[in-house]
């Protein structure tokens, strides 16, 4: 991502302790306690704590001590995970820090990364996945895949607290920044709200080495890079073997430079094996969900008896189960059909305002002089090339395929406008044709 954001930042106080930041982290924390006794405590304290907190961290004294945080063992998957929970007015005043320290730190995190980032959750990259693996033109496809053994129990405290000072530069700030980094003898604390925002940061750097280096092809002008990382979890895809051990060592001599191991189950293999990733089984043409989801849902079904216990599960395997190609799955597992999408009146209205066509894009001297049927376009499109392009979608009638092209000619563009105006002028069949000009140059033209 980019920003225009001048870094080492100043003073954030301010931004901080403002009473709609304040409020809000209020009514956050508390709308996720998990027992309505507890948020009906806290409810009447709410003016209380915030004047307290806007005290403590107006005057750099709002720090986080060992014996006000409890360590909770909670069930991640298979595993076991020790946790610390901070007491309640303490986490809405390290939620409120937080909030204005990702507000500015992760806009520079490069675009497919996902972990514990507000609108990019594992689904999001799920299907970033999904479509790098259905558009690019390999004929052959390779991943690598591999996570970090004891992630945040192995991330040094002073490379951590140096990093940090390379996004702020507030003398009353920083200390309260390292209190959260401190808070363990050794790594991060895992649970706290600060612990998800550093250890994104704590590989940003490896992630920007990587995609310098990494596979990318284009997409709609877009340049999406086949490199992928989710907190620890990182892919990364390449047209053969060679090259994607290449990729793989670079990436592994970088981690072990911030004094980090990569797991020994990491792996490079072809696609056809399937890629597991976000809880998921990639093959490129499709993706299924992970056995252990599937065979933990099955159990927990079968073992059930309250019917509201039993609305619950289904409902979280479906959140699963609809990201994937799982239908049949699914109604084997609860006896429902899955709706269909077109069924329920759902449509996505892009926030650009601009059209989103279906096919892949081609480039317009592959379909010269062949019959096409013209669809649609979208004009005041920005692409690496330039501004102001049209995208245009057409149907290939011999082969009942979908495709695009973006255009520049403003031939094309002003007849594509002047048929807009005219009344089921949408679509219209024609052939691309193209035209020698200046000695050398191209330009294409409907005929």
């Amino acid at each position: 991502m980019e920003t225009s954001v001048t870094f080492p930042l100043g003073d954030l106080i301010g931004e901080i302790v403002s009473d709609q930041n304040l409020q809000e982290s209020f009514d956050y924390v508390i709308s996720h306690l998990e027992y309505p006794r507890q948020r009906a405590i806290y409810k009447p304290w709410r003016d209380a704590i915030i004047s307290e907190l806007k005290h403590d961290i107006s005057t750099g004294k709002f720090f986080l001590k060992r014996d006000e945080v409890r360590d909770v063992t909670v069930k991640d998957g298979p595993k076991l995970r020790d946790v610390q929970a901070p007491r309640v007015p303490k986490r809405i005043g390290l939620h409120a820090i937080m909030v204005i320290i990702e507000k500015y730190t992760y806009p520079t995190l490069i675009k497919n990364t996902a972990a514990s980032i507000k609108g990019k959750g594992m689904h999001w990259l799920h299907h970033i996945v999904e479509d790098d693996l259905r558009n690019v033109r390999w004929k052959d496809i390779y991943f690598y895949k591999s996570d970090i053994n004891k992630y945040y129990d192995s991330i040094d405290q002073g490379e951590m607290k140096a990093l940090l000072r390379q996004f702020f530069s507030d003398p009353m700030l920083l200390p309260m920044l390292d209190n959260f980094v401190e808070l363990m003898p050794h790594g991060l604390s895992k649970g706290l709200r600060s612990s998800q925002c550093f250890a994104n940061l704590f590989l940003s750097p490896i992630d920007k080495e990587m995609l310098e280096n990494a596979y990318s092809y284009d997409l709609d002008g877009e340049c999406r890079y086949l490199y992928y990382r989710y907190c620890d979890d990182v892919v990364i895809l390449a047209p053969d073997k060679k090259s994607l051990w290449k990729l793989r060592d670079r990436y592994v001599r970088a981690i072990e430079r911030l004094g980090l191991e990569v797991k020994p189950n990491e792996a490079v293999r072809p696609l056809s094996e399937g890629l597991d990733f976000l809880g998921y089984i990639h093959y490129g043409t499709h993706s299924l969900l992970r056995k252990r989801i599937k065979q933990n849902a099955a159990r927990k079904l079968a073992r059930v008896k309250s019917r509201k216990r039993r609305q619950e599960i289904i409902g979280s395997f479906k959140g699963m189960a609809c990201h994937a190609d799982c239908k049949h799955l699914y109604e084997t597992l609860t006896g429902y059909k899955m709706k269909k999408f077109s069924e329920m009146g759902v449509t996505y209205t892009p926030a650009d305002g601009k059209k989103r066509f279906p096919g892949k894009t081609v480039r317009l001297g592959a379909i010269v002089n062949k019959a096409i049927q013209v669809h649609a376009y979208e004009s005041g499109i920005k692409t690496s090339q330039g501004e102001d392009r049209y995208i245009v979608s057409f149907l290939d009638p011999a082969t009942n395929e979908w495709g695009k092209f973006f255009t520049a000619s403003e031939e094309m563009k002003n007849i594509l406008d002047q048929i807009s105006d005219i009344e089921d002028g949408f679509p219209f069949e024609t052939t691309i044709i193209s035209e020698v000009f200046d000695g050398n140059k191209i330009k294409y033209k409907f005929s």
